[in-house]
């Protein structure tokens, strides 16, 4: 099973992709079912926090999810973006499949071959799907939004102090209690998310 340390992990990793891959990200493949697919199982993967079904791609995508149209994304799939490594095919029971990204950061290779063997060389600038489509979990979102009111509930603190609207007992009652919870909240996002957090606030 894919649990939440699984997906942020896929969003922190970068995923190298060869040059005969790496073209089912570019803008022009955008009209094409191959680009269609990855941005369809990204925002789906968002909306469960888990891999999804055939049907599942197949009403995104083509508003029906007959078995003529799983086909052709499961043929699709399978021909291409398993190939290439940019989907992962889970089996959860005989009659259950599901696909899910294998990164949402991708880094495209140059085959090198070398006497010492064949290696892979970086080019250009690491490519992502755009950020709302990563399945982040909103716990994530809940404690950022927390940490960043409880940092501007100190700033008001100071500011009111500063302007002789709260006394000095009061201010540092206050000062010391909100200044513990946002110690608090900083460690916990640190310590479960501090990876992602890190890249989020790129």
């Amino acid at each position: 099973m894919v649990n939440e340390e699984d997906l942020i992990n896929r969003i922190i990793k970068v995923k190298n992709l060869r040059e005969e891959c790496f073209k089912y990200l570019e803008n022009s493949n955008q009209e094409r079912l191959t680009q269609q697919l990855i941005y369809s199982i990204a925002k789906l993967t968002s909306e469960k926090m888990g891999p999804v079904k055939l049907a599942e791609i197949s009403q995104d995508i083509f508003s029906i999810s007959d078995k003529s149209k799983q086909d052709i994304i499961r043929l699709t799939i399978e021909k291409s973006l398993l190939k290439c490594g940019i989907v992962e095919k889970l089996k959860y029971a005989p009659n259950d499949v599901r696909y899910i990204l294998t990164g949402y950061r991708f880094q495209k290779t140059k085959k090198i071959e070398s006497f010492r063997g064949d290696s892979s060389d970086p080019i250009g600038e690491v490519f992502e799907l755009p950020r709302i489509a990563w399945p982040i979990p909103d716990d994530y979102f809940i404690m950022r939004a927390k940490k960043e009111g409880y940092s501007e509930g100190l700033k008001k603190l100071h500011s009111d102090y500063d302007s002789g609207k709260i006394p000095k007992g009061t201010y540092e009652i206050l000062f010391h209690k909100l200044n513990e919870i946002l110690g608090h909240l900083t460690k916990k996002i640190a310590t479960k998310y501090g990876d992602l957090d890190e890249l989020v606030s790129k």
